[in-house]
């Protein structure tokens, strides 16, 4: 099992911060996932969310600033690094699960990842989007993510995703704890096609007890529990 620090650790840390992403790594990471958008003008920055409010309190778009204007906000005197920044800090030969937040940021995000030197996912919400950079980009890995939004589709629409050139499904624990019966019918199925298996966020040993065997990669707030 694959043991990816979730934006960092953020149990100790502030989460997608350089210190955080490396701090997890330090502390025995395998990997990390982290969450990759764009600023105003088109450079790739590590945010989960749309604005500034989660990070230091202001309420401004990501998109509606530079990269020099964002670089000016700090939290704790840490800033939001770049892609380019993290892939040439983190060490080589990790994995890195890099989850692409809006539609704009697919193709730069794949053609920066290419250039680390180790495991490199892509994986997205926008399922549109990860089956188009899929079909593109044919030799490197793209996993379809899932939350609450999809858990109205079947499992033959779900098994349908993974047909073609698909490396991953990024699963929430959330979903199984609350659906054990849907994710105890569809892991075997997803095995069987050979298609690595995700699951977030992932906080305590207890939550994948009864499912391990079908857990490929973990992606937790704190990888002190796991390593």
């Amino acid at each position: 099992m694959i043991i990816l620090g979730h934006r960092g650790i953020p149990a100790l840390i502030k989460e997608n911060t350089l210190e955080s992403l490396l701090k997890a790594i330090e502390l025995g990471a395998d990997g990390i996932e982290t969450d990759v958008r764009l600023t105003k003008d088109g450079t790739p920055v590590l945010i989960h969310d749309d604005n500034l409010s989660n990070f230091c309190g202001e309420d401004i778009k990501i998109k509606e600033l530079t990269i020099s204007e964002l670089k000016e906000f700090r939290y704790d005197g840490m800033t939001i690094p770049t892609l380019e920044e993290f892939l040439l800090s983190v060490p080589h030969n990790k994995c890195l699960n890099l989850e692409i937040k809006e539609y704009e940021a697919g193709e730069i995000t794949v053609e920066l990842g290419k250039r680390y030197e180790g495991n490199v996912i892509y994986s997205s919400f926008n399922h549109d989007l990860i089956t188009e950079l899929k079909n593109k980009y044919t030799d490197y890995k793209f996993g379809y993510l899932f939350g609450e939004e999809h858990m109205g589709m079947s499992i033959e629409e779900i098994i349908d995703l993974f047909k073609h050139n698909t490396y991953s499904a990024h699963l929430p624990i959330k979903g199984y704890l609350s659906k054990p019966e849907l994710f105890n019918k569809l892991l075997p199925m997803l095995r069987e096609m050979c298609i690595k298996i995700v699951f977030w966020t992932v906080n305590s040993k207890d939550e994948i007890a009864k499912i391990s065997e079908y857990v490929d990669y973990l992606i937790t707030d704190d990888i002190r529990i796991f390593k």
